[in-house]
């Protein structure tokens, strides 16, 4: 039986991952029992998944099965579909670039039945911090200051993502700010340029520099924070906004700049109510929770879906002893559904499958190259970078990579065309 208020938060970041079980039906601030392992972001996938899957695991431990898990996930990410998309981000996760994670997880951990949900972490830091502090703004502006600059947006304690007086992509860190964007200015890295312009010589981080208490820190400080109130103030005017919460490891200096963002704000009609908070984490770990308890925050596009009468015994026989496949197709309309029912049964055949996403390959709209491949009707455009970095795993049991143009991706295997009665025949 599942504890219907429990669920499980988690915050998956570049060295760390941690785990925090929330009970959903206490009010205001929240007690969190927490776990935290450590991960290799440069690791393979399967190694990335069982470091997730052992905090979980041991997160849960004694206790009822929960509600639900929600996961805080570094972006670039497909929250929605669970795909992991993480790529030039300093190498981090890239080896899990394409990965089904969701799938991976349930499987690792042994919860098939379990939702599992992957936000923006942010979004998560958002919704933990309206709760745990007990907010009642009615348009809040969030940031997440540390080795980049995270903004959320609510109104009426609800998300916002898209509203016309904020950023198109629903996020401040790729403004126009200064000579570059906004994230140079207000993440770790420009206090390092900048105290590296001032006094010669560099810093292990933000903390020593605000314990330094010199002319010198105060200075930068107090740059930080004009910087930071003068980017600001059109947005909160736009917006509205009467509350400004403010996050992350910076936000532990907040008093050395306060009084500079303050009064950058100064102009605005209404007075904006500045919270720093002390815990990030917790917030994130709480927003998470809450989030991955909510009923359809994050649909697979599976639910209800029809999926056509392939042969699945066949699939499975000419499956049975490859590591590595492509399944691919035009005609298919839930790859998701296929997908799902062809795990279940592979599973049941005792195949570990890795699940990859063509999809993760796509070209972003603002890219003007021809598609890599022409389908006959030319809706499928592929980007050769992103093909030549989706790698399998060779040390898990299966891989399979799956989607109309699955067959483009180089993979050495065996290719199972939907369209063509499960035709089977080599990759290339």
């Amino acid at each position: 039986m599942k504890a219907p208020n429990v669920s499980l938060g988690l915050d998956v970041g570049g060295s760390h991952v941690t785990a925090g079980a929330v009970d959903m039906s206490v009010a205001g601030e929240r007690s969190l029992s927490m776990v935290r392992k450590e991960i290799n972001s440069f690791g393979a996938a399967t190694e990335i998944v069982a470091a997730i899957a052992d905090c979980i695991t041991e997160a849960l431990t004694g206790r009822e099965p929960v509600a639900g898990i929600g996961i805080a996930f570094p972006g670039p990410f497909n929250y929605a579909k669970g795909i992991c998309t993480v790529l030039h981000v300093g190498g981090k996760f890239e080896r899990m670039f394409g990965l089904h994670v969701g799938q991976a997880l349930k499987d690792a951990t042994g919860m098939p039945d379990t939702a599992i949900r992957f936000f923006n972490d942010a979004h998560c830091f958002a919704v933990g911090a309206y709760m745990q502090n007990g907010l009642e703004s009615k348009r809040t502006v969030f940031l997440t200051l540390g080795s980049g600059f995270g903004s959320s947006f609510m109104e009426n304690g609800e998300l916002v993502t898209h509203h016309t007086a904020l950023p198109s992509s629903g996020a401040f860190y790729n403004e126009p700010f200064g000579e570059s964007i906004a994230d140079d200015y207000f993440s770790t890295r420009w206090f390092h340029q900048a105290y590296q312009h001032a006094a010669g010589q560099s810093i292990r981080n933000v903390r020593e520099l605000a314990e330094m208490d010199s002319e010198v820190s105060k200075s930068i400080f107090h740059e930080f924070g004009a910087n930071l109130g003068g980017f600001l103030l059109p947005w909160l005017k736009s917006f509205g906004c009467d509350e400004l919460v403010i996050g992350g490891n910076i936000a532990k200096a907040g008093h050395l700049f306060l009084n500079a963002l303050e009064n950058e704000l100064k102009s605005l009609d209404g007075k904006v109510h500045v919270v720093f908070c002390d815990d990030t984490e917790a917030c994130i770990l709480t927003g998470a929770a809450c989030l991955g308890n909510r009923e359809g925050e994050a649909s697979d596009g599976a639910a209800g879906a029809p999926v056509p009468a392939y042969d699945t015994d066949l699939l499975v026989e000419r499956l049975r002893h490859e590591k590595t496949a492509a399944i691919d197709g035009l005609e298919v309309r839930s790859w998701e559904a296929v997908r799902q029912k062809l795990h279940t049964a592979l599973t049941a055949a005792g195949r570990n499958v890795l699940w990859y996403d063509i999809d993760a390959c796509l070209k972003t709209p603002a890219a003007d190259e021809r598609p890599t491949g022409d389908f006959g009707n030319g809706f499928h455009s592929l980007d050769d970078q992103k093909m030549r970095l989706l790698c399998r795993d060779t040390s898990a049991d299966l891989c399979i990579v799956y989607g109309t143009g699955a067959a483009l991706c180089g993979w050495e295997g065996k290719l199972v065309n939907l369209d063509s009665t499960l035709e089977t025949k080599p990759v290339w």
